[in-house]
């Protein structure tokens, strides 16, 4: 760590500015920056933070540690900023003015910050920076985790850790309109480096006596290891055409280009033989992707649009959701005393049936709540539940040696069940799972007892526990029997090594349907569902994303495959912390890329003057172009011959994808020139920027526009953001990797070079519009955010 001051006196700056042109930097930590006024590129804004005074410090990470191929993606703890910056601004104020990123490997290995001067850059292209989230806190805030995140919330672009900066409750803060923790998170990507995160004259991220910092950073692993990945290995293979093995569904499957390629198809995160891998390019007997087809049990007089259409369906169906009958039966047309579809009963001697009604019916399926049902679990389990209109009875039974439980409405414990656990003491009621990503081995929080044990029995080495309960739950974590639609429960069931409650031995998962007694109970076809799994068809996941529908946004009309697990071929979803983006018959290169991120912060000390202060804080405004996905996929503009899109399997040939555009003689004529474009429209209200940084990925951003679109300023133009992408020249330039690029923020204010900036008043409709190249390739994992600070005054 460590702590300098920068050159004020004139005559000092004239120096600075010399050296500048003598040498080509200054104390910048990275050089020289490109900062976007408004809608101008280019303008004269002074990005140097030494030639106004501006102090920094410098920390480091912990260790990145990876294989070829491998992503990092985890939180690295709490780490210390230096001493004396935390003396010194004990009790006061820090106005961050802006901050710097980079990758280093160090000297020692190791043992960062010990030779700062000896720290050498990772190269983009070794370790491809997709993202990182970083936050400072003070005497007066704590990092926390989110226990249970809210799954569609991508505003971490849906971080498998989430975290977050909160006031401690018993602080005395010197000001409560001054931050007590400061979040980073602009110019994101791999441009992070050559972006600048800094603001006007004025402008600050204000804390109150910092002493800590905290990252999460994602990277992947991109170096080919034939190159070498140690200090001395920085000038081999700097032209980057060959970046070494890729899975199969990289670039769409239309693998490396023969000339090569200056950027790495993982970095896209692609679906993989590994993990996710789709039918189209790893073959329909693939377990890394599966298509399920559903069914539901409803407690609703028809199941609407959603009969099933054919018998061998209807007795699919009932076998799918665990139903033992007896019989099937396929009436003949005509017979109206059935409901149309699919219907389950219970006989005379107790056994069920199925029967397929392919005619019209004005009968009405079940909706009583006055039913029954039962599931075995893998683990030696079993549950059975009987409703009547307040109460139900539940028997669960399990192995008499060791603690055993069920928790309802949940396929994982990240769901965060109620749970039901039962041991040799008694019978327990928890709410398990309560630690977001730690969920597999969370015992979660207690809960006060609901339930009456109506009788306890041991036989053959089996507990069998019967409980009463009201329907509606205690509390609302407590579960609450609600069948008012789809008459099915699904559960998991644990088993433990011992009477006492701890880690499980075996868990499984279940389907309780409940049935009406003697009544034609209706089963529904309620859609399909995908399931991306690992290569032998465990650990499967399945989702659907909150894309915003039209007109608001793009995702849902064009069908993107970002938006659910069916469609879902590459990005976050496959690039999980420690996986290996490779297929699965591809080596892992034992060598070891070791580096650490590297961030300077410049500040400058806060100050009063009566009502006047020397700097206004800055808060974080943050929307999604992709709203709200948290990433969207650009596929390649026409399916080549012989290929199918991931995402759009059954995409027509020679036209083309949804939210592409063309010109000149396509899909084959050299002058083929394709453009993929997104749209997003929504208001702020009272609203001044002074900073915008977007989020645009290599190799085939072209562009990021911000409008406002209120009346008299119709599509006005507020920002652009446009790449400048990098030549090669690292020899002149250690950041410029050929294909990679930077984006120049827009930034407002009173300073030489930028224009004055611009109050949206209430209800301001904003419209953000994203350009990417997708002529002969498409991308995987895009991102189109705006990652913005501005005041509201």
């Amino acid at each position: 760590m460590a702590v300098r001051k920068g050159l004020q006196k004139l005559v000092l700056l004239l120096a600075v500015w010399v050296a500048f042109i003598k040498q080509g930097n200054a104390e910048n930590m990275n050089g020289r920056y490109l900062v976007a006024s408004g809608s101008n590129q280019g303008v004269p804004f002074n990005d140097d933070y030494a030639s106004k005074g501006h102090e920094y410090f410098d920390v480091w990470s912990p260790e990145l540690a990876t294989h070829y191929g491998e992503v990092f993606w985890t939180d690295q703890g709490n780490n210390p900023i230096p001493k004396e910056i935390i003396d010194r601004f004990k009790g006061k104020v820090m106005a961050i003015t802006g901050y710097e990123q980079d990758q280093v490997m160090v000297t020692p290995t190791g043992k960062p910050g010990l030779n700062p001067d000896l720290d050498v850059s990772v190269p983009i292209n070794w370790a491809y920076n997709h993202h990182y989230m970083a936050w400072m806190t003070g005497d007066h805030s704590e990092m926390v985790r989110i226990s249970n995140p809210d799954p569609k919330d991508v505003s971490d672009h849906g971080s498998p850790m989430r975290w977050m900066a909160v006031n401690k409750p018993t602080s005395k803060r010197l000001d409560p309109k001054i931050p007590t923790s400061q979040m980073f998170s602009e110019g994101n990507g791999g441009e992070s480096r050559k972006s600048f995160h800094g603001y006007p004259d004025g402008y600050a991220q204000l804390i109150d006596s910092p002493n800590m910092w905290h990252i999460t950073p994602m990277q992947i692993d991109t170096r080919n290891r034939d190159c070498g990945v140690t200090p001395k290995d920085v000038n081999n293979c700097t032209n980057h055409v060959n970046p070494g093995p890729e899975p199969r569904q990289a670039r769409y499957g239309l693998g490396i280009p023969k000339e090569g390629s200056p950027y790495s198809g993982i970095l896209e995160c692609p679906c993989n033989g590994r993990y996710g891998g789709d039918p189209s390019i790893y073959g329909e007997g693939t377990l890394t992707k599966k298509i399920n087809h559903h069914y539901t049990c409803i407690s609703q007089p028809s199941c609407g649009n959603a009969v099933i259409g054919n018998a061998p369906e209807c007795f699919d169906a009932v076998y799918q959701l665990g139903l033992l009958v007896s019989k099937n039966i396929t009436l003949t047309p005509g017979t109206t005393g059935v409901p149309v579809g699919c219907t389950v009963q219970s006989l005379s001697d107790g056994t069920l049936s199925a029967t397929y009604n392919p005619t019209a019916s004005t009968t009405q399926c079940s909706t009583s709540v006055q039913r029954y049902g039962t599931t075995a679990f893998e683990v030696g389990t079993k549950i059975g539940i009987t409703l009547n209109s307040t109460m139900a009875l539940i028997t669960i039974s399990g192995p008499d040696d060791v603690w055993f439980g069920v928790g309802f409405n949940a396929t994982h414990m990240a769901d965060s069940p109620y749970t039901i656990i039962i041991n040799s003491d008694g019978v327990y009621e928890r709410q398990i799972g309560t630690c977001g990503s730690e969920a597999e081995h969370c015992p979660g929080d207690a809960l006060d007892t609901s339930v009456t044990v109506v009788s306890t029995t041991v036989q053959d080495g089996k507990r069998t526990v019967v409980l009463s309960r009201p329907l509606k739950g205690k509390t609302s974590k407590h579960y609450t029997f609600d069948i008012t639609n789809e008459a099915q429960i699904p559960f998991i069931s644990a088993i433990g090594y011992s009477q006492k409650f701890d880690y499980h031995k075996a868990h499984s998962s279940g389907l309780v349907v409940l049935l009406a007694h003697g009544e034609q109970n209706c089963i529904c076809d309620i859609g399909k569902s995908g399931y991306m799994c690992d290569n032998n068809g465990t650990n499967c996941d399945t989702f659907v994303k909150n894309c915003v529908p039209a007109p608001d946004g793009d995702l849902l009309s064009q069908q993107n495959p970002t938006c659910n697990s069916i469609q879902y071929a590459g990005g976050l979803q496959c690039c999980k912390h420690g996986r290996i983006m490779l297929d699965a018959d591809q080596e892992i290169r034992p060598e070891l890329l070791r580096y650490h991120m590297k961030f300077r912060f410049w500040f400058q000390e806060y100050k009063v003057d009566g009502e006047q202060v020397s700097h206004y804080d800055l808060p974080r405004i943050y929307y999604q172009t992709e709203a709200w996905a948290g990433e969207y996929d650009i596929p390649p503009a026409f399916a080549a011959p012989g290929k199918p899109i991931p995402g759009y399997p059954n995409w027509p040939a020679n036209t083309p994808t949804p939210g592409t555009k063309c010109s000149g003689d396509c899909p084959n004529g050299k002058d083929c020139d394709c453009v993929h474009t997104i749209v997003f429209r929504w208001t702020v209200s009272n609203m001044r920027l002074i900073y915008a940084g977007g989020h645009c990925h290599a190799p085939s951003c072209i562009s990021l526009n911000l409008y406002r679109n209120d009346t008299g300023h119709e599509m006005e133009l507020l920002c652009s953001q446009m790449p400048v992408y990098g030549s090669g020249n690292v020899t002149h330039n250690k950041y410029d990797e050929l294909g990679y690029l930077a984006l120049p923020p827009c930034l407002w204010g009173n300073d030489k070079g930028l224009q004055p900036s611009v109050f949206l008043g209430p209800n301001t409709p904003l419209v953000s519009i994203k350009h990417n190249h997708n002529t002969n390739m498409g991308h995987y994992g895009e991102m189109a955010s705006w990652q913005m600070r501005g005041t509201f005054f």
